[in-house]
């Protein structure tokens, strides 16, 4: 996955990066664009840099990715944004694209909790 932008790291809030998968996801099989588009999907929620990770625990319990088209090619876009409550629960809401533009949102619930 590609780092987000530069100036995006000097504050905490939402995120952009722009990513493709690196490795097949099963050995010996073709991926598609929505493979790649499931696979980076996944890190949705890493993106945004609103929750501190050096003194909390995130895990993303659940994810869904709803595409409105087929995504094309092998780089995406993922700009997102997270919110955590006291509790422990959290959501990273996120856009995906690719080259020919928006294809679709993520949407990720999150179990945050204090190092």
């Amino acid at each position: 996955m590609a780092l987000r932008a530069r100036e995006e790291l000097r504050h905490p809030g939402p995120g952009t990066a722009w990513g493709r998968q690196r490795i097949p996801l099963a050995a010996g099989e073709p991926d598609t664009p929505l493979t790649r588009a499931l696979t980076l999907a996944d890190s949705n929620w890493a993106v945004a840099f609103e929750l501190d990770h050096v003194r909390q625990f995130v895990i993303n319990t659940d994810i869904t990715l709803a595409l409105h088209r087929e995504p094309v090619g092998e780089w995406f876009c993922i700009r997102s944004a997270t919110a955590a409550s006291p509790g422990g629960s959290g959501l990273a809401a996120g856009q995906l694209s690719d080259g020919a533009g928006d294809c679709g949102r993520i949407l990720q619930t999150l179990l945050v909790a204090d190092r």
